[in-house]
């Protein structure tokens, strides 16, 4: 899921100087266990600097920067929208750095920048391709809203070539689910189709070419019709062996499927939610808080305030929200300030979170008609592997499901050390090849 509930600070924007400065710069702004790459683009023209920043972990590409000061070596940026303040200086040499200070929101970090050296995306498709792209355009025939794609066809392409539409995790995404630059979708439809499978994938809702109409108000519910769209266009197509392979949410909207649309063939769970959206996140947040060493005492109390927060959502009851604020701060005191801090914006209505945190799949995992394959990773701080696995298995026939959890991957299905979200955008690896040829062989063996 991209809905992480991360704890970290704002988007942040540095700095720039004469010649020196100009070319990419990156940081890591540590706070406890977590770590925000940040990467930094300067441009000189005549006498003029001016630069982007880009955050990968948190999908932000090509942010102006605001105010630059300059002074010799010495530079300073201040961003008021944001509060936003860093003083640093050039330390040149064979290894040049920018060591500094920034200050937001009353806190401050140190920030060190230094050349930022590419990071390498092995996976990532290159051409000739041996297979077909065709761009699509689809209209969810509920409420008219267009929806851009790629239908990827292999060489030998006919009526009963397994076809699988992909279905992103939560969060707006493009096609290819791109993010931190790895480009999972891209990298499972290049492989399928060089294995004799087809896939359509297609920009999110409100991304790319894709229009945004209802995003404010789009939920779960919104998403799938939109798979269903992409599904009802493989038919009018005649294609006759239609899949679905959905990432986290993505997996969910494909149970969803599975169970509503009576004549398709199968489904693929890549770290998708089976269990009920306020279970997924107290227990994503206790992983992700454990990791980084907050006191027990303080994870348990966090994990029984989001319980509390959750249970009034999905109640559906009018309450007075500053009263309520006031009772949970006062209730959960023990909490440090930057938790009973979310309180009230926990509290606000968002129609995706409280649709959410309510939706129990159950009822769809009992009707699912197809067959279905659920992967997940055993270092999935975001689906929790045994919670997810665990669900499934007590609501879909043993001879209905194939599963299995792999060592050592995290939530996009990475090697990794920890499985947190940190070391998505450090590692090179888009996705485990093992989990690529076990999806080939298990839909080739329909």
């Amino acid at each position: 899921m991209k809905k992480l509930v991360y704890i970290l600070f704002t988007l942040l924007i540095p700095i720039i100087s004469y010649a020196q400065f100009a070319g990419e710069w990156q940081g890591k702004l540590s706070m406890g266990q977590t770590e925000l790459a940040l990467v930094f683009k300067f441009t000189q023209t005549d006498s003029v600097i001016t630069g982007t920043l880009d955050v990968p972990q948190q999908g932000a590409k090509n942010l102006p920067i605001d105010k630059i000061k300059l002074n010799g070596n010495k530079i300073a940026l201040t961003i008021s929208a944001i509060g936003f303040d860093y003083n640093g200086m050039l330390n040149e040499g064979d290894m040049p750095t920018i060591e500094g200070e920034m200050r937001q929101n009353g806190y401050t970090f140190p920030l060190t920048l230094k050349p930022n050296i590419k990071i390498n995306r092995p996976q990532t498709p290159k051409s000739p391709f041996p297979y077909f792209q065709e761009e699509v355009v689809v209209v969810n025939a509920k409420d008219g809203n267009k929806l851009t794609g790629t239908l990827v066809k292999p060489l030998m392409m006919n009526e009963n070539t397994p076809v699988a539409v992909l279905v992103s995790g939560s969060g707006q995404q493009n096609r290819d689910e791109e993010l931190m630059e790895h480009k999972p979708f891209w990298v499972i439809a290049d492989y399928l189709a060089r294995n004799g499978i087809a896939t359509l994938r297609y920009d999110d809702r409100g991304v790319g070419g894709s229009d945004a109409l209802g995003l404010a108000t789009a939920t779960t519910e919104t998403f799938k019709g939109d798979a269903l769209a992409m599904v009802n266009y493989l038919k009018k197509n005649g294609m006759k062996n239609i899949g679905v392979i959905g990432h986290s949410e993505g997996g969910l909207i494909a149970f969803m499927l599975g169970a509503e649309v009576e004549d398709l063939n199968f489904v693929v769970s890549l770290a998708g939610t089976a269990v009920s959206g306020d279970q997924i996140l107290i227990e994503q947040n206790r992983v992700l808080l454990e990791k980084s060493e907050v006191p027990t005492e303080i994870v348990n109390s966090y994990c029984e305030l989001l319980k509390e927060i959750y249970a009034i959502k999905r109640s559906n009851t009018q309450f007075d929200r500053e009263s309520k604020i006031t009772e949970l701060r006062n209730k959960y005191s023990n909490l440090p300030l930057q938790m009973t801090g979310n309180i009230a914006a926990l509290l606000q209505p968002q129609a995706w979170i409280d649709y959410f945190v309510s939706y129990d799949p159950t009822e769809a995992l009992k009707n699912i008609g197809c067959r279905v394959m659920a992967l997940n990773g055993d270092k999935d701080v975001q689906v929790i592997a045994k919670q997810n696995i665990g669900a499934l298995k007590q609501h879909i026939p043993a001879e209905q499901l194939t599963t299995k959890i792999y060592p050592d991957l995290n939530h996009l299905f990475q090697h990794c050390t920890t499985g947190m979200p940190n070391e998505y955008y450090q590692i090179e690896e888009t996705i485990s090849p093992e989990v690529l040829k076990d999806i080939i062989n298990w839909i080739k063996k329909q």
